[in-house]
């Protein structure tokens, strides 16, 4: 990482503690859970840029997350012969800013280490057994059900803590199948997590691997959009086709630097309509 890019993550971190210490406007204040979108290491991410902005951001993102860990809590600890779960600690810790901070908007980023992580490679039927389909939809749609019923349990967590809270979630953009991964000084930190998996089904036609990945995709976008119908405190962000170039992305599935401002500047401009106006202008002078 440059000393200008840890500087500029490290100024982020200190300008959002210090606006959530004062009495800071509710409409810039907000409440983040999430994965590497939210919380990318060495390099800059739609937290950081929505900071930057003016809002003040209690996040609990953390790469690599998932969204079964987020919700219900799936780490465990060994005591002794006797391995035991923490329980949704994530969750209570998210739960516990919003009754301390009283935001107007959470951000949820969740799903992607599940659906085109390394988890894909069990949504996958072999290409040799001459499948139907590449994709295993039987497993696929019944995750699919689990994974809305852990958003569907993380909306109504967030209202009954807080009913004023909206809750805005994307469902990311059509993964890259390229066989990069996370490096950081010429070293590789983690993945690929999607040519690995294809490579191992035998499936190598970069159409097919394409069209794999958009269905994925867009059943996860599809299940989003519907809890959005449902419920009236949750918006789907959508992002599918805004970075279509391999330039655009970082490695497999992660955006560059530039990638993460847009979509900060689109979360933005969702606040600005669930308000009725852009809270960044009404509030400036309240902004430090």
């Amino acid at each position: 990482m440059s000393q200008q890019l840890k500087k500029f993550k490290q100024d982020q971190v200190r300008i959002s503690q210090k606006r959530l210490k004062k009495t800071y406007p509710k409409e810039l204040t907000i409440v983040a859970e999430g994965d590497s979108w939210f919380d990318y290491p060495f390099r800059k991410d739609v937290i950081d840029y929505l900071i930057k902005k003016g809002y003040a951001v209690d996040k609990y993102a953390k790469a690599g997350d998932t969204l079964e860990n987020m919700v219900y809590g799936t780490e465990v600890k060994k005591r002794r012969n006797t391995y035991t779960n923490e329980g949704a600690i994530s969750l209570q810790k998210t739960l516990s800013s919003i009754r301390k901070h009283k935001p107007r908007i959470v951000l949820f980023s969740a799903g992607g280490n599940d659906i085109v992580g390394s988890e894909i490679l069990g949504y996958l039927n072999h290409s040799v057994s001459n499948p139907q389909s590449l994709v295993n939809k039987e497993i696929f749609q019944a995750r699919l059900v689990e994974m809305k019923t852990a958003i569907e349990f993380f909306i109504k967590s967030v209202r009954a803590t807080n009913v004023n809270c909206n809750i805005l979630m994307d469902g990311y953009d059509y993964a890259k199948v390229n066989g990069k991964g996370y490096n950081f000084i010429f070293r590789n930190i983690k993945g690929p997590w999607l040519l690995p998996s294809f490579a191992a089904k035998q499936i190598g036609q970069k159409t097919k691997q394409k069209a794999i990945i958009k269905y994925l995709v867009d059943e996860f976008n599809e299940m989003l959009i519907d809890l959005d119908m449902q419920y009236e405190n949750f918006h789907h962000i959508e992002l599918r086709n805004k970075f279509p170039h391999e330039s655009q992305w970082d490695n497999e599935i992660h955006l560059k630097n530039s990638g993460y401002k847009e979509i900060a500047n689109i979360y933005h401009a969702k606040i600005e309509k669930i308000m009725g106006e852009d809270p960044i202008k009404v509030f400036k002078h309240s902004i430090v």
